[in-house]
């Protein structure tokens, strides 16, 4: 086997690699989810050849592939039969810890790394790395999941800044926050299938910077988008001393036309989601720059195949917990 499953005993015991049993296994994300999941089918003979894996509460799955981790996480489900030798189980990575806890918080001009370090802090949850949001943030959470927290505070910061950030955890099982890159260095040269799909039924194309009295300060807009649908606007509040042309911009963007891409592939597991990527056209009549929404990452019969879901526009994540102060 190319990769190891494996299974540790409750409080850190025993570990046991489950590789040789897997029959199917998937590791997959998603940009608007924290936690990623893996999911595998064991074959589990019942000729008693096989001591039967301890799929108990507490136990922990790590993923490994050449050397690497790519998750670790709890055991949250297993499923087995007396009538079949078929285990069906599934873990979170260490993003459960932050999607399953909440807690309470009132920032006031507080830096959403900091914010982020302070929260993790408090819960015992590690930490990698926390980009700098470049702003600060003033907000209310009375009894929030952690996971909403942190992207609401990141995702306030973006609004001024107008950069795009990504809330993941590694493969080691510890909290990153990075930038989401503007440029690709991954390439997609060969697919196994594309499927291809345009919507515009949440366009908006023209942004209306008003004051909180009303008055129009100015309009950012899509001119080539007025042109062939018409006028759709967003009003948005710019307060006094504030310039809210970044928010605008990023608006349009946002709710511009999407493109988004269905692409199986050959697996490559820098192929995650928030990366950007290069596709060759492979004669879908679409190639580029994409950035990956969600992945899905498949291992049966000893070969290994990626689905993603990719779209031309790098999104704004639009978390919005918790009240203004």
């Amino acid at each position: 086997m190319d990769y190891e499953l494996l299974l540790t005993a409750p409080s850190g015991g025993e570990t046991r690699d489950l590789a040789q049993l897997v029959q199917t296994m998937s590791w997959s994300g998603s940009v608007r989810q924290t936690a990623r999941e893996l999911s595998a089918t064991l074959a589990v003979p019942r000729d008693g050849s096989v001591e039967p894996p301890a799929l108990v509460e507490g136990a922990s799955l790590t993923f490994r592939r050449e050397g690497r981790a790519l998750f670790t996480g709890p055991l949250v489900s297993a499923t087995t039969g007396t009538d079949s030798s078929v285990v069906d189980l599934s873990a979170l990575d260490n993003g459960r810890f932050l999607v399953g806890n909440e807690g309470w918080y009132q920032f006031k001009a507080v830096a959403p790394e900091a914010a982020a370090a302070a929260v993790c802090g408090d819960f015992g949850i590690p930490v990698a790395s926390l980009a700098p949001g470049g702003a600060t943030v003033s907000r209310k959470f009375p009894g929030e999941a952690l996971d909403k927290i942190v992207r609401t505070m990141y995702a306030l910061a973006a609004a001024q800044t107008g950069k795009r950030y990504l809330v993941r955890f590694t493969g080691e099982g510890a909290l990153e926050v990075v930038e989401k890159p503007t440029s690709a260095t991954l390439t997609i040269k060969s697919t196994m299938g594309v499927t291809n799909t345009w919507d515009i039924s949440k366009l908006q194309n023209s942004v209306a910077i008003r004051t909180d009295t009303g008055a129009l300060v100015r309009r950012v807009e899509d001119g080539a988008s007025i042109g062939l649908n018409g006028r759709l606007e967003h009003v948005i509040i710019q307060r006094s001393g504030e310039d809210a042309g970044a928010e605008a911009q990023a608006w349009l963007e946002d709710h511009g036309l999407q493109q988004s891409l269905t692409v199986e592939t050959m697996g490559d597991p820098r192929l995650i989601s928030g990366n950007a990527v290069i596709l060759r056209d492979t004669g879908a009549g679409a190639s580029g720059l994409f950035w990956i929404e969600s992945d899905t990452h498949t291992w049966k019969n000893k070969q290994y195949f990626t689905k993603l879901k990719l779209n031309f526009r790098d999104l704004a994540d639009t978390t919005n917990a918790g009240s203004e102060l």
